[in-house]
């Protein structure tokens, strides 16, 4: 599988509240029962904790009566606790200890207790960070580029902090597995920028472009692919100077079950990233595996370019906040002497969403390839939903079409929408692919997909590539319209 590159910076503030306790009242047990207690922990932005965490009941004279240490996640239970008064404890790495007395009595036998984690500050010095999303002139740029440059990888962790890696590299493969789910939900506006380095470390002009970004994800049992589309092209032409960048936002895909075997990982620690407790783990690609991460493609011909850095993995959550890379060694075959890419990651809240999702903000690149020098920047913005998995809980948009494919293949296909006769009105056809396994939304109305109002809306058919039964479709309007379903149909749209 070939993964190419590129990708995101976020300033994110933790307020320091109290944390909370409440109990909830059951039925009075019989006697000789004794009761149990649930602890529950969030983060002070409303984020569940999943983090590292371990939780001690003490009775009143401070002597533990039960302790789950050392584990992860954001809920613990406690069975089989006798009537009396008791302390919880939790502490974890990055996070203020917390003690909250609860009682357990025959009146109220079971307990919940909701704490809130609130992040220490160590005033510890960070890595430096460059910054793309905020570099808005040339000088900016150069600022950025200058941090990007001098990064290291291996100061400022906080000291007599254990770090225990075989949790944080399980915790890390969770949320990944999420990220690549959460890739192909979403379209963005991408803005690349294109400088020339100087030899003096200057910037040349800017070349700039903006696209319509989308990323698709195709699966299998055992494999997966990511494409990404600019303007609904893979053209690596569009790019500023020709010279495409792809596949950024696969890169913390170094921590999938997939591929984290082709690397060996270090944690040098606990530090702090714009105000969020974070292990810092280092990576460097094996010489004994395949590099299946990143590679170049040089007429037609591909070179695999093995990599080592480091990435910022939040202590509260397990999200990959930053992620740093460099080369091994020099690539003689392309004469690649250096590259360095840093990606940053930022929660999205999207208003049709229950809950947020972490995605690449901003990435930044500088090669020196056969002499030449470049610095790249890519950043994204105005995020929005466009496909689901069809296990997960959506919302419908009003006044729209639903199409989910039920097979193990993506799908194209040609929606045409009708109005009704005799309005003046045309027909709006869209051609789009599904993946497989997922769930696209089309809605109708003005600036959106289908661009009439919905209450114009006489009927609809969707011609597919796919076998009868592959796609499951739903109209999600006020009005009642009919739509038709076309399989088997050659689609001139899907190369």
């Amino acid at each position: 599988m070939r993964l190419n590159l590129v990708i995101p910076v976020f300033a994110f503030a933790l307020s320091l509240l109290a944390p909370v306790v409440c109990a909830q009242q059951t039925a009075t047990p019989p006697a000789g029962v004794h009761g149990s207690l649930d602890v529950r922990l969030k983060l002070a932005g409303g984020e569940k904790f999943s983090g590292i965490a371990s939780t001690r009941v003490l009775t009143a004279d401070g002597t533990s009566v039960a302790e789950h240490i050392d584990e992860i996640g954001g809920r613990t239970h406690f069975a089989d606790l006798g009537m009396g008064k008791y302390s919880v404890e939790v502490s974890a790495p990055g996070f203020a200890t917390i003690h909250r007395d609860v009682e357990i009595s025959a009146s109220e036998p079971s307990a919940d207790v909701f704490l809130i984690m609130t992040p220490e500050v160590s005033h510890a010095p960070v890595p430096a960070s460059s910054a793309a999303a905020n570099a808005d002139t040339r000088e900016d740029a150069e600022k950025s580029l200058h941090a990007l440059q001098q990064e290291d990888a291996q100061a400022h962790v906080l000291p007599n902090v254990a770090c225990p890696l075989p949790l944080v590299l399980q915790g890390v493969e969770q949320t990944v597995k999420e990220l690549v789910s959460n890739l192909d939900r979403f379209s963005a506006t991408e803005r690349v920028e294109h400088f020339t380095v100087h030899p003096d470390g200057g910037l040349g002009a800017s070349n700039a472009r903006s696209f319509d970004y989308v990323v698709v994800v195709s699966r299998s049992e055992k494999w997966f692919g990511i494409d990404e589309y600019r303007d609904g092209g893979l053209d690596p032409g569009i790019f500023p100077a020709g010279i495409a960048t792809q596949g950024l936002p696969a890169m913390a895909l170094i921590f999938h079950p997939t591929f984290a075997g082709d690397f060996n990982f270090v944690c040098t620690g606990l530090t702090e990233w714009k105000g969020r407790p974070a292990w810092q783990v280092e990576f460097e690609q094996r010489a004994d595996r395949p590099n299946q991460i990143r590679s170049y493609i040089i007429h037609e011909n591909m070179y695999s370019v093995p990599l080592k850095g480091w990435a910022m993995i939040d202590a509260g959550t397990f999200q990959v906040l930053r992620l740093d890379s460099e080369l091994i060694a020099p690539v003689e075959k392309i004469k690649l002497k250096q590259e360095r890419i840093a990606i940053d990651y930022a929660p999205v809240q999207f208003r049709t969403e229950e809950q947020q999702m972490w995605l690449p903000q901003s990435a930044e690149l500088y090669v020196e390839r056969g002499g030449n020098h470049y610095y790249r920047r890519h950043t994204f913005s105005k995020f929005q939903v466009f496909t689901v998995g069809t296990d997960q809980k959506v919302h419908a948009p009003k006044e729209s079409y639903a199409f989910t494919n039920n097979s193990n293949h993506e799908i194209f296909g040609v929606l045409t929408v009708n109005p009704i006769p005799g309005r003046a009105l045309h027909e709006v056809s869209i051609t789009f692919r599904i993946p497989a396994g997922g769930t696209v939304f089309k809605a109708v109305g003005p600036g959106k997909d289908i661009n009439f109002p919905a209450e114009e809306v006489d009927s609809a058919r969707f011609a597919h590539n796919g076998p009868p039964g592959s796609i499951e479709a739903n109209a999600y309007f006020v009005k009642a319209s009919t739509l038709e379903l076309v399989p088997d149909t050659v689609v001139p749209a899907a190369q």
